[in-house]
């Protein structure tokens, strides 16, 4: 096959995707292939709901960062009117099924940072939060919108936060779900022990074996054990989080400390978000 018929070939296969993804946003969750809701979404949004947050924005994503401290809120049940509140990837895009509904977010603190002029609050306004969750998928996110009025920045060099609607995104494990993964990992971790000890044994016998049949055993077995290693260490995923790293968030769930702030282009239908920082949950 000649490099214009691959590549014709990998366009349309790329075209076909991007079609699927599209299509499976507007079908009936029944079609097969569709992502469905999470049977335990209402037990889990019942969970999150009244929690009380104090969090940190770190905006920016260089040196030149400036933090947003000290903003409380309290996630309350009911969505309001859809026109007091910001727009949500969940409930207003394109997978609605995945998402708990919108629900009000109430305003205890301001956040607030200090510059030259003193110290400057942040008003978020339009406030909402949803829970998204993927058929029986262990982990989910608590995604919350927020609408800034007028842009926010320490000084005229550094990191802006624009005006506009705002998101915060935490993800969400249930506590059996992440306990699970903290198994697999740390028997995974066990596992490339063993076999970094058995590449580690058959190659000191390599080093000291004159038999050149012995000597290219011990080779291929040393071999073998640092692949054995590498398929082991497909478990040791970065993306599951310590248990530092999480807090409780009900009886059933833990919240990752650690979030994105980012901002929409657009609508939902599509992927065009811009990251703006981090967020930390202090406390609850």
């Amino acid at each position: 096959m000649t490099t214009n018929s691959w590549a014709a070939t990998l366009l349309l296969l790329a075209t076909c995707q991007l079609l699927l993804n599209v299509a499976h946003a507007f079908l009936p969750s029944w079609v097969p292939g569709v992502p469905t809701t999470s049977p335990e979404l209402n037990r889990y949004t019942s969970e999150v709901t009244s929690n009380t947050f104090d969090c940190r924005f770190s905006i920016g994503l260089t040196d030149a960062v400036f933090p947003i401290n000290d903003f409380q809120f309290r996630l309350c049940k009911g969505a309001g009117a859809a026109e007091e509140r910001v727009s949500l990837p969940g409930s207003d895009g394109p997978r609605p099924q995945l998402s708990s509904g919108p629900h009000r977010i109430s305003t205890i603190k301001d956040g607030s940072f200090v510059t030259m002029g003193g110290l400057q609050t942040v008003p978020l306004t339009r406030a909402a939060w949803e829970l998204i969750w993927k058929g029986n998928s262990q982990v989910g996110y608590l995604i919350c919108g927020f609408h800034l009025e007028h842009d926010a920045r320490r000084n005229d060099h550094g990191a802006t936060l624009p005006a506009g609607n705002i998101y915060v995104t935490f993800p969400v494990w249930s506590k059996k779900g992440l306990e699970d993964e903290w198994t697999i990992k740390k028997n995974a971790e066990l596992k490339c022990k063993e076999f970094e000890r058995e590449r580690d044994d058959q190659l000191k016998k390599y080093n000291t074996e004159n038999n050149l049949l012995k000597k290219a055993m011990h080779f291929r077995n040393a071999v073998q054990a640092d692949v054995d290693r590498d398929n082991a260490s497909m478990y040791l995923r970065d993306d599951i989080p310590t248990k530092e790293d999480v807090l409780d968030i009900g009886s059933f769930l833990n919240i990752v400390k650690t979030g994105t702030v980012w901002t929409k282009l657009g609508n939902f239908h599509s992927n065009d978000h811009k990251l703006l920082g981090s967020a930390s949950i202090r406390s609850m």
